[in-house]
């Protein structure tokens, strides 16, 4: 893990420590490619970082963690923290070392625990949605990947003080107003360009094979919150119709993945449907060949706070086919939304019109999320002066 930037740097505007309490996925996504730019535009980054496991934790424990090493190591030179929403960022000022106390500090919310959704069996757990609105209060700047996490806090706001009618003076007053104030839309960016160049030769070989199956993909975290149920539930339904088409399952899985991949692998398999792909694709040159070679790219997800794992998929040519909800009305046009319910028949139109939607060109809106598109407004963020 690299350091603080302790040395002189005569060039740079601004210099920050980022305290990524969750770096994987998303997370790590995000402050490694800050890392690999933000330098040379003048803006210095040093990068603290925790793994990314055991979520309620890291929400309780990991500014403890953070402040204390700031405190061993005393880091000088630094003009601002930059943190995401799984630290406790109440905390961590409270526990940071006076003088770094006053530090402009910056949120980045990738997901709010007022909106996830939570297991079947679960009980959400009002201490992490209370965890992220004191961090959003702490917080000078907060960040959202999109306008549907940023809202969707704010109504879950109201909804949880709602929901604790026992408290008799602690409902800040124009509380809503306070936090949509300081916050601002800024989505992940992701290398489009990087994508797109290396799916072309495979696009191009596939075109001069029209009458191959329509190829079907599912590229998520294989756990609950992204619904595989719905999207094996309809794959089967077609299969047992006779359709014709392929598979391929990607997206990081874990050692205790949900039973229904298991079930739905040997279920396909049985019904004769061709599995392209199954599995994490640890390398990067072949996960874009996946996809290049995907004709839809399938969300069934039950919250999405942006969706980057179809705008990989569409900046490689595959087709997007999302939920009418979440963060992706932003994103997809009506044509590539279906109704919750609504998976098997939308799917069944893309696998009998698959020439049609392979006319379809959906890697502009990918492109908007590019990092050579973003990162002019990364840098206004990060390379003020201003708090």
């Amino acid at each position: 893990m690299a350091g603080p930037p302790d040395a002189p740097h005569a060039a740079a505007k601004r210099r920050w420590i980022v305290l990524e309490p969750w770096y994987g996925g998303s997370h790590r996504h995000l402050v490694d490619g800050l890392a690999d730019r933000l330098p040379a535009a003048g803006v210095a980054l040093g990068l603290w970082t925790l793994p990314p496991r055991h979520w309620k934790w890291r929400m309780r424990g990991a500014a403890v963690e953070l402040a204390g090493r700031w405190s061993r190591e005393e880091p000088s030179g630094v003009d601002g923290i930059f943190t995401s929403s799984l630290l406790d960022a109440a905390a961590l000022r409270g526990l940071l070392p006076r003088p770094a106390r006053i530090l402009p500090l910056v949120v980045y919310f990738h997901e709010n625990q007022l909106a996830y959704p939570v297991r079947v069996d679960d009980r959400r757990d009002d201490h992490f949605a209370w965890t992220n609105l004191q961090s959003a209060l702490a917080a000078d700047r907060v960040l959202w990947n999109s306008e549907f996490n940023r809202d969707s806090f704010l109504e879950g706001v109201e909804d949880l003080l709602g929901r604790l009618p026992r408290l008799p003076d602690t409902r800040p007053a124009e509380l809503i107003e306070t936090l949509r104030a300081r916050s601002r839309v800024l989505p992940v960016p992701f290398d489009a360009a990087g994508l797109e160049r290396q799916a072309a030769p495979l696009r191009a070989a596939l075109e001069r094979a029209p009458e191959r199956p329509c190829r079907i993909l599912w590229n998520h975290r294989w756990e609950h919150d992204k619904d595989p149920e719905t999207f094996f539930d309809a794959l089967v339904r077609l299969a047992e119709e006779g359709l014709p088409f392929e598979v391929s399952v990607l997206g990081e899985g874990f050692r205790e993945h949900p039973p229904v991949f298991d079930r739905a692998r040997e279920r396909l398999t049985g019904l004769g449907v061709p599995l392209a792909a199954w599995g994490f694709q640890e390398d990067r040159a072949a996960y874009a060949a996946a996809l290049a070679c995907a004709d839809v790219a399938v969300s069934t997800a039950r919250h999405e706070f942006q969706g980057l794992a179809v705008l990989e998929a569409a900046a490689c040519g595959a087709v997007p086919l999302v939920p009418d909800d979440l963060a992706y009305r932003e994103i997809w046009p009506q044509a590539l939304r279906y109704p919750r319910g609504g998976l098997a028949e939308a799917l069944r139109e893309r696998i009998e019109q698959r020439a049609a939607w392979r006319r379809y060109d959906p890697r502009p809106p990918a492109r908007a999320f590019d990092w050579d598109a973003l990162l002019p407004r990364w840098l206004m963020e990060l390379g003020s002066a201003e708090s």
